[in-house]
């Protein structure tokens, strides 16, 4: 249930991180009341619905989790967090610059290589709904190699990742075979980097990354203009 909060004043920058991990709220304004929502919270709930998820972030006994809207929801949402705040002790630090990165790094236990992997995924469903990535020529050789992907999704009680026993070669002749990811544990991966990260809030390790996704520093007023918005209730 949504909590009713009268009479409420906007909030200081100080309580932009815990509103952007807890909102919704609702508002009594002027004109009638407002739902107060968060870019994290909207785009969770929307995983969520796609994939069969309860608001417990669990797969419905029985449904179907393999979505690949969801699945590349999943991914924006990695993306969000990693560019969003900054651990002060992270347990790794990501060899990329991703946020996808980031926040595997910040908030999961996964390898570093599979992060890479994670974040090939989110790079070809992103850019053009397809199994393939091919990533630009001026990374350096062993990044390149682990961000050039032919993936199969499927929904299943699998790992996270299976590799072929080749890797796959996009030149011909094709060699090689595509990279299995369960869609099913990704949404897992994620919703358990949430907790985490909210966690990791409670603790006090976590802060505002104030820079845009290419590094350019911003104020906690841009940082909250694209991560919060109204509506009627």
């Amino acid at each position: 249930m949504v909590p009713t909060v009268l009479n409420a004043r906007q909030p200081a920058p100080t309580h932009l991180l815990t509103l952007w991990l807890h909102l919704p709220v609702v508002l009594q304004g002027p004109t009638g009341r407002i739902k107060v929502r968060s870019s994290l919270e909207a785009s969770l709930a929307d995983c969520r619905q796609t994939t069969n998820r309860g608001s417990d972030g669990k797969v419905a006994s029985g449904k179907p989790s393999g979505s690949w809207l969801g699945a590349m929801g999943y991914l924006a949402l990695l993306d969000q967090v990693g560019n969003a705040v900054l651990h002060m002790n992270p347990a790794r630090v990501a060899s990329g610059n991703s946020g996808v990165e980031r926040a595997l790094a910040y908030f999961t236990t996964l390898s570093d290589d599979d992060a890479i992997c994670i974040y090939a995924l989110r790079n070809s469903l992103a850019h053009d709904f397809s199994l393939v990535n091919l990533p630009p020529r001026h990374r350096d050789a062993r990044r390149r190699k682990l961000l050039t992907q032919l993936f199969t999704l499927a929904d299943g009680p699998d790992a996270l990742i299976i590799r072929p026993g080749r890797a796959w070669n996009p030149r011909r002749p094709n060699s090689g075979g595509p990279t299995i990811i369960n869609v099913r544990a990704l949404g897992d991966l994620v919703e358990q980097a949430i907790e985490q990260l909210r966690l990791t809030h409670a603790e006090g390790k976590v802060r505002l990354r104030l820079k845009a996704a290419d590094g350019t520093p911003i104020s906690a007023t841009v940082w909250s203009k694209g991560r919060f918005f109204v509506h009627s209730v």
